[in-house]
């Protein structure tokens, strides 16, 4: 039990490191180093996909990954992990998927329609698909997952009052209010579509452990924090899909251990690796590459500019912060240029990035010049707080010697993961490192969730009302023209106007595959999202 509990952790932030053995070996290896220019960055590893040819049958494609799912057959239950939902998309498929530019595809779903008083949604259903154990996935199959879903305490769909049954594969949402991220919460948990019968005929507990949904495969077996095991599914309604007899999930903790067994050709796919294992498997040119296409993890600083005590709380020390870190050394130096230097909160490639927002470059002399103007010209200390987990290398002592060489004297307070959601939702004083995973490729959404005087971080962040304004407009926007204009004056107001977030980086979720390994669609588009049935093995 106390094995599961630590693996459910780990799948919150990551991988526990050793926070005193980084930070001592980070500041001896930067006190030489930060001085020194910034050689020029590192390409991301190449994503050289074998060449194309004609899909074989046959084979089992075996996954390796750090943790454990929770939950793979009951997405209304909580939790549900993004591994919980990657390992559950081989058999159970969702509504709606994203397409490679970030935007919502049909899938389950042929196609939708808006009401024009943006009261209703119009779903049609794709005809001739059966669940695992012979259900038809009709309407009546579809309202009775979303009925489960909307009545639930999960968010994603408090705005939808009620469904109506139209025809055999037509539903209509009723809204309450409209959301323009409505449509992009069907591509997740509540999207995706288990089967009526097996629920009601086992139980809300069995169905956590055993995925009877619309996919490739069919689930086999689980066997707790080892491996999850499907087979064909003979019933898929993508004829002459899917191509792998079979795919396997293993569960290896140690980073060392899965890649040994990686290496071994025990599996075929590594997922989620740390830059040093990139370097290290990049050498032996085995394999190829493929990093996270819509998602990712986002490196940033908050200060805590809601208090009216806090130098955070004049701007042009917010602005001072940012002049003061030089972003693409710590690209280079920390994560060995597998990552890109970011200005705002969205990840790079996708529509949400606002090429207009001008950030802040490197100018240490600004830096000073801001603090001089904004009262603190001999600077003045504050407390950095920083997470003590991850398998993302965080750059504390880094920022503390920055922003020491402009005065601000910086005390580095480690804190483990329960601290860390404390202060984020409790408040805190002085700095705090905080990571962003993008898991979705909706800008608007992250924002709302992460960088808002009404989300979790209304303990110590203040509230700028045009931007808040500009956020909740961008939320009720009738269509994507208007979404995407309204978040991208947002995310301007947030960094040129206010600096209220102090974003240093984005770093991909690389994963290594051997050559033969064809069209898994890992990480393609986001985290959770692949293509098992187009999956296939070269012989």
């Amino acid at each position: 039990m106390r094995k599961r509990r630590l693996a459910e952790k780990v799948q919150v932030m990551g991988v526990i490191v050793c926070c005193t053995v980084f930070l001592v070996l980070s500041v001896l290896f930067c006190a030489a180093q930060l001085q020194a220019a910034a050689p020029k960055a590192k390409a991301a590893p190449a994503a050289s996909v074998p060449l194309k040819s004609t899909p074989q049958y046959g084979g089992v494609l075996r996954i390796t990954h750090a943790v454990d799912a929770d939950n793979l057959g009951d997405p209304v239950a909580r939790p549900m992990s993004s591994t919980g939902v990657r390992v559950a998309y081989t058999a159970v498929e969702t509504l709606v998927r994203y397409d490679r530019k970030g935007l919502p595809a049909p899938w389950l779903a042929t196609g939708w329609k808006v009401a024009k008083d943006l009261r209703s949604i119009t779903f049609t259903l794709r005809k001739g698909v059966k669940f695992h154990d012979g259900t038809d996935f009709n309407a009546e199959a579809v309202k009775w997952n979303l009925d489960r879903y909307r009545t639930s305490n999960n968010p994603e769909l408090k705005a939808v009052e009620s469904i109506d049954l139209i025809d055999d594969s037509t539903i209509k949402l009723n809204l309450s209010k409209w959301s323009s991220t409505l449509i992009d919460n069907f591509t997740m948990h509540a999207g995706m579509m288990i089967s009526p019968t097996s629920f009601q005929k086992n139980g809300a507990d069995w169905a956590k452990t055993h995925p009877i949904g619309t996919g490739p495969f069919k689930f086999v077996n689980w066997q707790r924090d080892t491996s999850v095991k499907y087979e064909k599914f003979s019933g898929y309604w993508q004829k002459g899909k899917p191509y792998l007899d079979g795919v396997e999930w293993t569960f290896i903790t140690d980073m060392m251990s899965r890649t040994m067994a990686f290496k071994k050709g025990e599996m075929n796919v590594l997922l989620i690796i740390e830059p040093n294992d990139v370097k290290d498997l990049e050498k032996e040119g085995k394999y190829y590459f493929i990093e996270g296409g819509l998602s990712g993890l986002n490196i940033c600083l908050a200060g805590d500019s809601g208090h009216a005590d806090s130098p955070f709380a004049d701007v042009r020390v917010r602005q001072a912060l940012e002049h003061a870190i030089d972003k693409k050394a710590l690209v280079d130096k920390l994560i060995l240029g597998y990552g890109k230097v970011c200005n705002q909160y969205a990840y790079p490639g996708t529509w949400g990035v606002n090429p207009a927002v001008k950030g802040y470059p490197y100018d240490p002399a600004k830096a000073k010049k801001l603090l001089a103007e904004a009262g603190y010209p001999s600077g003045f200390k504050t407390t950095l707080y920083t997470p003590t987990w991850g398998n993302y290398i965080y750059p504390p002592p880094v920022i503390q010697q920055y922003l020491a060489q402009v005065g601000i004297d910086v005390q580095i307070e480690p804190v483990n993961q329960g601290r860390h959601q404390q202060l984020l939702r409790g408040g805190w004083k002085g700095l705090l490192v905080q990571q962003t995973p993008m898991i979705l490729p909706d800008a608007t959404n992250n924002l709302a969730v992460n960088a808002s005087c009404k989300s979790y971080l209304k303990g110590s962040i203040a509230c700028a009302e045009d931007y808040e304004e500009l956020l909740v407009k961008a939320l009720n926007a009738p269509n994507f023209e208007t979404k995407k204009k309204l978040t991208w004056e947002a995310q301007k107001l947030l960094i040129d106007k206010y600096a209220l977030l102090n974003f240093f980086y984005t770093q991909p979720r690389t994963n290594c595959f051997y050559k033969n390994v064809h069209d898994t669609g890992i990480g393609n588009t986001i985290d959770t999202q692949w293509t098992p049935e187009d999956a296939w093995i070269s012989k």
